[in-house]
């Protein structure tokens, strides 16, 4: 009884957690407004699906490191080893599906209908686009490093764990998705431009911040 009593607190810290990480609106959350007003409620899920089970390897390493599976210095030193090459290959995926989701046109699905022939695509789209930003990863290591006791967590908790961020951030995108899809019907194709080109903008200021962060820390690595 005591086990499952943790089992529960673990998912519901888990939960929060994934909620919390999810629901700050950046270029993710703008992408998946966007799918939702153009194609439906499906596609808004479905991209932010993606971006949940990024978050959900974020969140498994993250605690990983955490709680020493790895060993502390040489998880660190790992991560740190291809985090130099992660940033670079993010920051220039990001500029450059930004340019390309800024210039294009959006295709508008009528007030009753959903397009669903493109919802994985849109799952995988979000979901490379997640893990293209490896930053998140020093995100989920600085929440658990704040949360008590998740320092001592037993390795076979770590499926709790990492179920409870997975549903927390799922449940933050079809609430998106489902309050969004509500006021489609309201929105007009001047509108869907402009979502087109704000997203598309953030996810370029985001490559660009990623890009000036590796640059910082090389040159600071260098004096």
């Amino acid at each position: 009884m005591d086990l499952l009593l943790r089992e529960i607190l673990l998912l519901a810290k888990g939960i929060g957690i994934g909620f919390a990480v999810a629901a700050p609106v950046g270029p993710i959350g703008m992408l998946c407004i966007r799918l939702t007003l153009e194609k439906g409620r499906m596609a808004g899920f479905c991209g932010g699906l993606g971006a949940a089970v990024a978050d959900t390897i974020f969140a498994a390493v993250g605690a990983f490191a955490i709680i020493g599976a790895f060993g502390l210095s040489s998880g660190g030193s790992s991560i740190e080893g291809y985090r130099t090459w992660f940033e670079l290959g993010g920051g220039l995926f990001l500029i450059g599906f930004g340019v390309h989701l800024g210039l294009k046109r959006p295709i508008i699905a009528s007030d009753d209908e959903e397009v669903p022939q493109t919802l994985f695509a849109d799952f995988a789209k979000t979901l490379i686009l997640t893990l293209a930003n490896p930053v998140t990863i020093l995100s989920f290591i600085a929440i658990f490093a704040g949360v008590p006791g998740m320092a001592r967590i037993e390795l076979g908790m770590m499926p709790v764990l990492t179920l409870g961020v997975f549903v927390g951030s799922a449940g933050w995108w079809l609430t998106l998705a489902i309050g969004v899809g509500l006021i489609r019907h309201m929105i007009s194709e001047v509108v869907f431009i402009w979502l087109n080109r704000i997203a598309g903008g953030l996810l370029v200021a985001f490559g660009f911040y990623t890009l000036m962060h590796l640059a910082g820390t090389y040159f600071a690595g260098g004096q």
